[in-house]
C-alpha cells in the first residue's frame, strides 16, 4: 500500500511542478518570470537574459543560457538532454528545440540513445521564427537559421541555413561585435 501511495504522490508532485513551471511562462511581468526562473527553478541564466511570455521549459536543470540572450515568445525548450545557449543569441518567436525524439522503428516507440542528445548554440547566433532544432545539433557561432527551418544536422559558424531540412544558403560576416543589454519590450 505504501508503494502505491508513494507512486501516486510522485505522479501528482511531478504534474504540479511541470504545470506550475508552464504557468510561470504566462506571468505578465517579465521581471517576476525571470525572478522565478532564477531563484525558484534555479535555471542557469546569465546577466541580461530575456525570456518572453509563453516559453515552455522542460527540465530546468538541463538549460543554460548565456549573457544577453533573448528567447522570443512561445518558445519550446526541451532541455531533458541538455541545451547550452551562448551569449547574445537571438531566438525569434515560436522556436522549438527538441533533445529527444521517438524512434519510429522501435516496437515500443521509445526514445532510443541514437535519437537523443544535447543541443548547443554558439554566441551571436540568430534563430528565426518558427524554427525547429532537433536533438544532437550544434549551431556554430554567428550562424543564422532562416524562418520555418528544421535543423537536423550541425550548422557551421557564420553560415546562413534555411529550409526543411536546413541547408547552407549564404555566409555571414565574421566581425560581429553586438551585445544585447537586456532592453526589452515591456508589454510582452
Amino acid at each position: 500500500m505504501k508503494t502505491i501511495i508513494r507512486k501516486v504522490y510522485f505522479i501528482i508532485h511531478n504534474f504540479l511542478c511541470d504545470y506550475l513551471l508552464w504557468l510561470v511562462g504566462y506571468i505578465p511581468s517579465m521581471h517576476i518570470r525571470m525572478f522565478i526562473y532564477r531563484r525558484i527553478y534555479r535555471i542557469s541564466l546569465d546577466k541580461y537574459v530575456i525570456i518572453y511570455k509563453g516559453c515552455e521549459i522542460r527540465n530546468t536543470k538541463g538549460l543554460k543560457i548565456g549573457k544577453g540572450t533573448i528567447i522570443g515568445d512561445n518558445a519550446m525548450l526541451d532541455a531533458r538532454r541538455g541545451i547550452d545557449i551562448g551569449q547574445n543569441v537571438n531566438f525569434s518567436s515560436g522556436v522549438e528545440i527538441w533533445t529527444l525524439q521517438h524512434d519510429y522503428r522501435d516496437p515500443n516507440f521509445a526514445c532510443n540513445p541514437d535519437h537523443t542528445g544535447p543541443v548547443t548554440i554558439g554566441d551571436r547566433a540568430w534563430i528565426g521564427p518558427r524554427v525547429t532544432i532537433l536533438h544532437s545539433v550544434n549551431i556554430g557561432e554567428g550562424a543564422v537559421v532562416g524562418a520555418g527551418s528544421v535543423v537536423t544536422k550541425d550548422v557551421e559558424p557564420y553560415s546562413v541555413v534555411a529550409g526543411i531540412p536546413a541547408k547552407k544558403i549564404a555566409e555571414r560576416p565574421r566581425n560581429l561585435i553586438y551585445e544585447f543589454d537586456g532592453a526589452h519590450r515591456h508589454f510582452i
